[in-house]
């Protein structure tokens, strides 16, 4: 369940501000808890797929310390193509 969090989040995200991502991931934990599929509670993009030593690089390199730019850094290291974003 987490990895449909963190796919989803990595795919269709990247175009929206901060405030639609968390609906996106409180929606996204409310469907799966409805199906019955496992996840853990909080399961979010930045528990998933941020990396704490990569995460503290970005913010020694001066990457804003707000959820949203460590979403987007996420969603630019982990994307296979170029993802639309907005920042």
């Amino acid at each position: 369940g987490d990895s449909i969090i963190a796919a989803g989040m990595v795919s269709y995200a990247g175009p929206f501000a901060g405030e639609h991502r968390k609906r996106f991931e409180e929606h996204w934990r409310y469907v799966m808890d409805k199906e019955s599929i496992a996840f853990k509670q909080g399961a979010s993009l930045v528990s998933v797929l941020g990396q704490p030593v990569l995460l503290q690089q970005w913010s020694v390199y001066s990457l804003p310390n707000d959820n949203l730019s460590i979403e987007n850094g996420i969603i630019l290291d982990t994307a296979r193509r170029w993802p639309l974003m907005i920042d």
